[in-house]
């Protein structure tokens, strides 16, 4: 079993390093007052996470910020959830990436901010935010992971999405720049 993982983390990492090469993005720091679009996406497969992603959205849409969801549900039977745009396992190829119109649309999405709303490994949801064109991405802190975002927030051994939104929230408040 551990050679086929190695394997398939080798073309996993290959088709990654392939789609990035070819992405022309420049990514400009951005604070949350600034973002006009917002584009998040997270581990659909726990249902309570569904609500937690749905009220921090609805707190987003009332500060009139266009935001757009993509949630991965980690199985092959789940398909479709009201609100939420989803992926599933049957929608990742061997090397567990994601190959469906709906990720690649929204990758390709000029976003000014992307939230990668998980903690811990996810293969699909990780390559999806290497590969967004979004202009500031930001996510939970993982050393192995910092290609992936513009900005990272250590939540250390907490594994509650409430808890890493909030921080994320709080930091994204405490940028200051000067946008001339």
């Amino acid at each position: 079993m551990k050679y086929w993982d190695n394997l398939r983390n080798y073309f996993y990492k290959r088709n990654l390093a392939e789609r990035v090469k070819n992405l022309h993005v420049k990514h400009n720091i951005i604070n949350l007052n600034d973002a006009k679009t917002i584009g998040i996406v997270y581990d659909s497969t726990n249902p309570a996470n569904d609500i937690v992603i749905a009220d921090f959205a609805q707190q987003l849409r009332g500060q009139n910020k266009e935001v757009e969801i993509l949630g991965f549900v980690n199985d092959k039977k789940i398909d479709s959830k009201s609100g939420v745009t989803v992926f599933n396992k049957k929608n990742l190829s061997w090397t567990l990436a994601p190959e469906d119109e709906r990720v690649n649309k929204f990758a390709d999405k000029p976003f000014d901010l992307l939230l990668g709303c998980f903690i811990g490994p996810n293969l699909p949801l990780e390559f999806i935010t290497c590969i967004s064109k979004a202009r500031w991405r930001v996510g939970a802190y993982v050393e192995s992971k910092t290609d992936c975002y513009d900005m990272m927030v250590n939540v250390s051994d907490k594994t509650d999405l409430s808890y890493l939104l909030q921080q994320t929230t709080y930091f994204l408040n405490q940028i200051k720049y000067d946008s001339k």
